[in-house]
């Protein structure tokens, strides 16, 4: 992913941050879909090949339907990525005619692609933005090394997120 595209995928996070008034850390994540305009269904039959998908609900609603195994921590993630595919890629109040042009369809594309890096980025910038994240490393700084299982914990993300996302941002 190029700089100009993290930039634009960082401050559209951001944004949706400010717009519905998200509070950091995210602790109700089917809350925050709800503001959004839409719903969480967990589903027992989803495919062993994805956790989630998003699917447009209506004119101005969506889905976005997760399995029934996941653990909190990942549950939140995966749902925080759909979002990414919603606001990135169906164009959901950020492109009304490429989301008018969705009909009811369901967005769940597989496998390592451009666009799953980008809904990843997306999860990652809204649980962990910046600042937040830059806060809570520095209050778990001790001399040379940073307890990231409690700046994860801080975040209520799991360690290898907030290890990846600190690294990606210059704070590792």
């Amino acid at each position: 992913m190029n700089a100009v595209t993290f930039q634009y995928i960082n401050d559209l996070a951001d944004q949706v941050i400010l717009e519905y008034d998200i509070s950091i850390p995210i602790l109700d994540i089917d809350g925050v879909v709800q503001r959004i305009g839409g719903k969480v269904e967990e589903k027992a039959d989803l495919d062993i090949l994805y956790d989630g998908r998003v699917r447009k609900d209506g004119a101005a609603s969506f889905c976005i339907e997760v399995a029934t195994y996941l653990s909190p921590r990942r549950r939140t993630f995966t749902i925080a990525h759909e979002l990414g595919h919603l606001f990135l890629h169906m164009g959901y109040r950020t492109n009304w005619k490429r989301w008018m042009e969705m009909d009811d369809a369901v967005y769940m594309p597989f496998g390592v692609s451009m666009q799953e890096d980008q809904a990843s980025e997306f999860a990652a910038a809204l649980l962990m933005p910046r600042d937040q994240l830059g806060g809570a490393i520095e209050k778990h700084t001790h001399g040379d090394s940073v307890d990231m299982t409690e700046v994860a914990k801080c975040l209520h993300v799991s360690p290898a997120a907030a290890i990846n996302r600190g690294r990606l941002l210059g704070y590792l």
